[in-house]
């Protein structure tokens, strides 16, 4: 997406934009964390402790890789587990699965289950901190995404017990209108949005027809930086 296009969604000019971005990652406001910038926003009440395990979520939208036609909104979230430093040492535990539960803003839901966190199956025990990074996207310009962990206790493997995961919000910001929109009747506004369909649908058969798999490989390692975990080729998957 070039800064034009990321004008739709930043609410600000491009420089705008960037300098606030700049100046978030010098003051802190965006950590730096293994060498990759993550632009997360904390709410407070994004909270929820089972017993002595505390989950707490950070989201971001990501402009860059989202798009208003078709509709496309990506976000990141960074979720943190962490066990009390007062824990008993008994209550180690081990995480073997997750369940979401994906709403978006039409109210259209869809459930996710599967083994462990981005390939991982980490272990928390008394004062242990685990942190990973994953995404989403949306069709809507918001949407919500609760669930649950499940853990077995390492000292007593039969026991099983499920975690919550807080319901966390994620929405783009209020992008612009455009200017030709404004000025254009809805006729002739709608027409030219056709039109230029028909071109970007003309030259995506064109790249499609030049791309080769050192293109895509270079797409894909592009998108695994962005996030530091592991992302399919071609979409975000929720099934991190």
């Amino acid at each position: 997406m070039y800064p034009d296009q990321m004008d739709l969604f930043i609410g600000a000019t491009f420089t705008d934009w960037f300098t606030s971005y700049v100046n978030n990652v010098v003051s802190g406001g965006f950590p730096i964390i293994r060498d990759q910038i993550f632009r997360y926003v904390h709410d407070p009440d994004c909270v929820a402790t089972t017993g002595d395990i505390t989950v707490s979520v950070s989201t971001s939208f990501l402009p860059e890789l989202s798009s208003v036609h078709p509709p496309h909104y990506f976000f990141t979230y960074r979720i943190r587990i962490e066990m009390s430093k007062d824990a008993l040492p008994e209550k180690a535990c081990q995480l073997d699965s997750r369940y979401w539960r994906i709403t978006n803003a039409k109210g259209d839901v869809e459930e996710v289950q599967g083994p462990g966190v981005v390939g991982e199956f980490p272990i928390i025990s008394p004062g242990r901190v685990y942190e990973y990074t994953s995404c989403t996207t949306f069709s809507t310009t918001s949407g919500y995404m609760e669930g649950y962990y499940t853990f077995h206790f390492l000292y007593f493997k039969d026991k099983i017990f499920n975690v919550a995961i807080p319901r966390f919000h994620m929405a783009c910001p209020t992008f612009r209108v455009s200017i030709a929109r404004l000025e254009m009747g809805p006729d002739e506004y709608e027409e030219m949005e056709e039109e230029e369909e028909e071109e970007e649908d003309d030259e995506d058969d064109d790249d499609s027809a030049d791309m080769d798999e050192s293109d895509e490989d270079d797409e894909e390692e592009r998108r695994r930086r962005v996030f530091d975990v592991p992302i399919r080729r071609r979409r975000c998957s929720r099934l991190f």
